[in-house]
């Protein structure tokens, strides 16, 4: 992100700063045995970027136009610092300066950090930008209408190709850095009816209204979504539909503004993140102090302590069995491990569709019955394979014949638990990035060394 910023920016000191993001980003990185010599923390990180002199300064020459996208680039720590370095007018003509959509979320990130000091800037705004910052927050997270921009370009029925042209200047002038990549085309009601790419127009004579064009069919079907749909939708939209953006529209039909497609790869990206931190239960924990984060992970500790112990309750009940077949104990790793993959590989693709909304009743039935299959076919491959080796290394072909079919059972069982369980969380509106691991873990550890201990208990004793 930052190197594309350098790449894009004409302005040395902006240039420069950047630079000193990058390197320092790369010092802390690469040069860890440092860092533990020296007790680096993100206070030190912090120190080096904020409080050197020299970047202080060129953080003070960095054109306005560019300080809110190094901003909304830089982790919890440093923003914050920053935000007590910049002078208020400064922010606010920085956030003057941008789109409505990034206008919106770097005062909803200061927001978090001091509430007052999010009053005062938001006051000196100009109030057409205090109404849109506003419009904009009254959306929820989850929201269509959160992600959208207001800012668009818009033609109607009635006008000219020489009259969109001139509005294409006109926009320009306003909005600088906000991209146009699409006409839209709305009635004399504001209702959208249809749209076209920008770079289609210069194949138009000037005099030739949009009204012609529409009956020509020259035009693009519009498609748009509900101000307060589902972001999971728009992504699918996009995704289905390979779009550059969406108009979003009110009850009524009515343009409100629009979804550019980096908007939505960000989206994901976030959700993505936020899911393999939330499998760890680490969600957040850069934001944390230290007593904070270690309180968090001690607590996760004791939870998958506690799993552990029912896998160990399961091998305890068999040791009998073990103590007259040692050669038990050699094998019953790789079963419950096997499972535990098969079951992680189930989760992942389930909460990758549950974030994305791609999951109804009826797709949630055929994806379970999927991974069900998937499990049963790779459970009868693996564990043929694994039989064979048991018997030639043991040389005990029913000790393999009860292997074979321990993780082609466990395997199956893995696929079933590993998709019904981000469901069936999702359901009751339990987050299932963070619960369905760990149950999963002691469902297929459990499961493993019950299924394998008590077929070689029955087949052979």
């Amino acid at each position: 992100m930052f190197y594309t910023l350098y790449n894009n920016s004409k302005n040395e000191y902006t240039k420069s700063f950047i630079s000193s993001v990058i390197h320092t980003n790369t010092y802390l990185l690469y040069n860890t045995n440092m860092m533990k010599e020296s007790n680096f923390s993100i206070k030190n990180y912090k120190n080096l970027l904020v409080k050197n002199p020299k970047n202080r300064k060129l953080l003070d020459q960095i054109p306005v136009e560019n300080l809110v996208n190094i901003l909304l680039k830089l982790p919890h720590e440093i923003f914050e610092e920053l935000l007590h370095t910049l002078s208020y007018e400064k922010l606010a003509e920085a956030i003057s300066c941008v789109e409505s959509n990034k206008a919106k979320h770097i005062i909803h990130r200061i927001d978090n950090i001091d509430s007052k000091l999010q009053k005062h800037i938001y006051s000196l705004l100009q109030e057409q930008q205090q109404h849109k910052i506003k419009q904009l927050l009254h959306y929820g997270d989850e929201e269509v209408g959160a992600y959208m921009h207001l800012e668009l370009l818009c033609g109607t029925v009635d006008e000219t190709i020489a009259d969109i042209k001139q509005k294409i200047k006109n926009y320009k002038k306003q909005n600088a850095h906000a991209p146009f990549i699409q006409l839209f085309i709305c009635n004399n009601k504001k209702r959208l009816i249809a749209t076209i790419d920008i770079t289609e127009l210069i194949n138009y004579p000037q005099e030739t209204h949009l009204a012609d064009l529409l009956r020509n069919n020259k035009l693009h079907k519009a498609l748009s979504i509900n101000e307060h749909e589902s972001i999971n939708k728009a992504v699918e939209m996009f995704e289905l539909f390979n779009l550059p953006s969406l108009a979003v529209v009110d009850k009524k039909g009515r343009l409100l503004g629009r979804i550019l497609f980096d908007d939505v790869y960000t989206f994901i990206r976030v959700q993505e993140e936020k899911q393999a931190l939330n499998m760890l239960g680490t969600h957040h924990e850069a934001e944390k102090s230290f007593g904070s984060a270690q309180r968090t992970r001690l607590e996760w500790i004791f939870i998958n302590l506690f799993a552990i112990l029912l896998s160990a309750m399961v091998v305890n009940h068999f040791k009998g069995t073990i103590e007259q077949i040692v050669t038990l104990a050699v094998l019953m790793p790789i079963v419950a491990a096997l499972g535990g993959n098969v079951g992680s590989q189930a989760v992942t693709i389930t909460v990758r569709r549950l974030s994305t909304g791609n999951i109804s009743t009826k797709r949630a039935t055929s994806l379970i019955l999927k991974e069900l299959s998937i499990g049963i076919v790779n459970g009868l491959i693996v564990g043929a394979a694994v039989g064979i080796i048991t018997y030639l290394w043991f040389n005990q072909y029913m000790l393999g014949v009860v292997v074979t079919l321990a993780i082609i059972i466990n395997l199956s069982m893995a696929g079933l638990v590993g998709s019904f369980l981000p469901i069936f969380f999702k359901h009751f509106n339990i987050d299932p990035a963070i619960a369905s691991p760990l149950l999963l873990t002691t469902a297929t550890d459990a499961m493993g060394f019950f299924i394998f201990l008590g077929l070689a208990k029955l087949m052979l004793l």
